[in-house]
């Protein structure tokens, strides 16, 4: 990332690639010119709003933003950009800021058998991209078994050379080594560089893209996902050496990018805005196209963040509209089941208090984590699967808490269900969703959960059934 701002330093105002003048200013952006050729589309499950999306990448001079608030197909229609692209012999460099964000594009491009690769160690990636990734695509090339048969050549020969007691052999079996070791290097090198260069996708994350894996290739398109989470100079370490175009899709109404929490973070908020949100308030709503059907949640659960945060324009698919938990397989009605969304007061007065704790640790609230466990046993109760239910909350504090009571109470349900933070759980589904506030004091104070874009991400998790605390 320091590589980056030295390379754009470096460069004068009128040398920076475009997209990097539209990013911060220094450049107009001018919409695309609506095509008159009419787009055949591989994904006929699209609807009206990601076909339109789609086109507006594909028309772009230089850069466009998808945004898309959860549920709302932004996966799907970026996999379709991406087979577009692809079908126009285009190169495309694919990040994002974690490697989750990256491995969920690989494993929904992998059926499509594009020529792709992805970049980072195995051990990071999730389990059904690992066969995509550049190890295993360099183990089973020719490259790469030459490669293997130099570095068993250099085994053997050290395994000669702690036997020998000739003391010029042993030289000559180190000099052999040596060279052989020099040449393994310049093998495994081009060995990379020509599977990178064969891939049509090469997919990283975004501070891998300045790795030497991929720092000698030149792409046509970048594409960064999640890029509402990514912190701004991350987003900028694909971009410095000039493709021709980005896209970028997230939604910066969620969660910012992650700035750690110390004494000094209040000088560091500025860099909770993310590139994203930048391009959008310098350019305003012609630089992007939004999503606006989910298929995710209840209407009633959609309400407040459409009404609040996205201008009234979300719509629930008549698939989820009116969707209840008495609507799965055997789940009988119950109140709980019955009701998509369900809040609970917990007002201090009435002995639901936050833990006392210090200023600078993570909160909890016991009573509260009683009455999570309470409404967890109302929904196991009438059939809802463990598997189908998340706890979540805030802070890592009551997630402890609730583990540990949740564990005891439901030993045998506990291994399903799902306890975590709210960061944690983003872009996570389940059918009901138990969430834990925690705060509830005399002075009012809420802490960071006055963040609205928080209380939105939280909102837009579930499906069909929202439980919540109420401070």
């Amino acid at each position: 990332m320091m590589q980056t701002f030295l390379d754009l330093k470096a460069k004068q105002p009128e040398d920076l690639p475009s997209i990097i003048k539209i990013a911060f200013g220094l450049a107009a952006f001018f919409p695309p010119v609506k095509s008159e050729i009419r787009l055949d589309f591989f994904d006929d499950q699209l609807n009206e709003v990601q076909k339109e999306a789609v086109s507006f990448a594909l028309e772009a001079t230089d850069l466009a933003l998808i945004h898309g608030p959860p549920g709302t197909g932004k996966t799907q229609t970026l996999i379709e950009i991406i087979r577009q692209l692809a079908a126009r012999d285009l190169k495309i460099l694919v990040c994002g800021p974690s490697n989750i964000s990256v491995d969920n594009i690989a494993d929904k491009l992998g059926p499509f058998r594009i020529p792709m690769v992805r970049i980072g160690h195995p051990a990071r990636l999730l389990p059904s991209v690992i066969s995509t990734s550049l190890d295993v695509a360099i183990k089973y090339s020719s490259g790469g078994m030459l490669v293997n048969d130099i570095r068993k050549e250099m085994d053997e020969k050290l395994n000669t050379s702690k036997k020998t007691r000739n003391g010029t052999e042993r030289r000559k079996l180190w000099e052999d080594i040596r060279d052989l070791r020099k040449e393994c290097k310049v093998r495994e090198r081009r060995c990379t560089e020509d599977i990178v260069r064969a891939s049509k996708v090469v997919l990283s994350t975004l501070h891998g893209a300045g790795g030497r894996d991929i720092i000698r290739q030149n792409f046509d398109v970048v594409i960064i996902d999640e890029a509402g989470q990514a912190l701004e100079a991350q987003s900028l370490i694909p971009l410095v050496r000039g493709p021709s175009k980005c896209i970028l899709a997230g939604d910066h109404l969620q969660l910012p990018p992650t700035i750690p929490r110390t004494d000094k973070t209040s000088s560091l908020r500025k860099l909770e805005l993310s590139l994203f949100e930048r391009i959008i308030k310098l350019h305003g709503p012609l630089i992007k196209r939004t999503l606006s059907v989910q298929y995710r949640m209840h209407e009633m659960i959609m309400k407040y963040p459409s009404i609040g945060l996205y201008d009234s324009l979300l719509l629930a698919d008549v698939s989820v509209r009116s969707h209840l938990l008495s609507d799965l397989p055997n789940v009988i009605k119950t109140d709980e089941t019955q009701e998509p969304l369900v809040f609970w007061d917990t007002n201090p007065h009435g002995g639901f208090g936050e833990d006392d704790t210090g200023a600078h640790e993570s909160k909890s609230n016991a009573m509260e984590a009683a009455l999570c466990r309470y409404h967890l046993r109302n929904l196991l109760e009438a059939g809802v699967q463990p598997k189908d239910i998340a706890i979540i909350t805030p802070y890592n504090a009551q997630v402890a808490l609730l583990s540990g009571l949740i564990k005891s109470e439901f030993p045998d349900e506990f291994s399903e269900i799902e306890i975590g933070s709210v960061d944690g759980f983003q872009g996570r589904e389940k059918e009901a969703i138990l969430l834990s506030l925690v705060r509830s004091n005399e002075k009012k104070e809420v802490g960071f959960l006055a963040d609205e874009r928080r209380l939105n991400g939280i909102c837009l998790l579930q499906n069909s059934h929202f439980l919540g605390t109420v401070p």
